[in-house]
């Protein structure tokens, strides 16, 4: 029969384990959320119809959840492993620093390139960018910009992004802000503040989907 002592000292041991076990699972938890995969709720009817788009609805509120890829835009140790391609939609930080909200937009310009914004279509360096895959009747061809700017030059490391929804999203059209670009906002985003790719829709679960891959051609037009 066990001593009372060896029964005590048994239970410390379980107790540890279960402990140092419980430790384990959450730097695990840490490492894949900050490194791999993320879960993130879209809010407002900046990508509908691409997300949001609930029963024929669109959003305006707190919606889907989505998974985001994390891994496929870091910097560790210097190396960078890969980079964003125009149409990949991605979770970022506003350039301007707006507490800490997240943005969800799609990747349109790549550094280096010139975009211009006419007759309601975005055109790279003179081409126009077919979009029709993803925008839906009401915001395809009525793409509009703010004010007079119109052609926008973007520096290298940096990205254009707009919202699937045209006429409801604050995006690199006005600065990531409702009232616009001023002097002191970008209206680009810096690679450092893309946190990740959206890659997966997991609630509702009647809405389970991968995101959209998008093969571009550019048009003379």
């Amino acid at each position: 029969m066990p001593t009372l002592k060896r029964k005590i000292i048994n239970g410390l041991k379980f107790l540890l384990e279960i402990i140092w076990d419980g430790i384990i699972v959450i730097l695990f938890v840490i490492v894949i959320r900050s490194y791999i995969i993320a879960p993130f709720q879209i809010h407002g009817p900046s990508m509908c119809d691409t997300f949001n788009n609930l029963n024929g609805q669109c959003i305006r509120g707190n919606g889907e959840y989505i998974m985001v890829y994390k891994l496929g835009y870091q910097n560790i140790g210097g190396w960078q492993i890969g980079i964003p391609k125009r149409g990949d939609i991605v979770v970022f930080q506003p350039p301007n620093g707006i507490g800490d909200e997240f943005f969800i937009k799609r990747v349109i310009g790549l550094p280096g390139e010139t975009i211009e914004i006419k007759e309601g279509y975005v055109y790279i360096n003179t081409k126009r960018l077919d979009e029709s895959s993803y925008l839906n009747k009401s915001n395809l061809g009525h793409t509009d910009t703010q004010k007079n700017e119109t052609i926008f030059v973007i520096p290298q490391g940096q990205y254009f992004v707009l919202g699937d929804n045209r006429r409801a999203s604050s995006d690199s059209r006005r600065c990531f802000d409702q009232i616009g670009c001023t002097t002191n906002n970008t209206p680009f985003v810096p690679l450092a503040n893309l946190q990740g790719k959206a890659f997966i829709v997991l609630w509702p679960f009647n809405q389970i989907r991968l995101s959209k891959e998008v093969d571009y051609t550019l048009s003379s037009k």
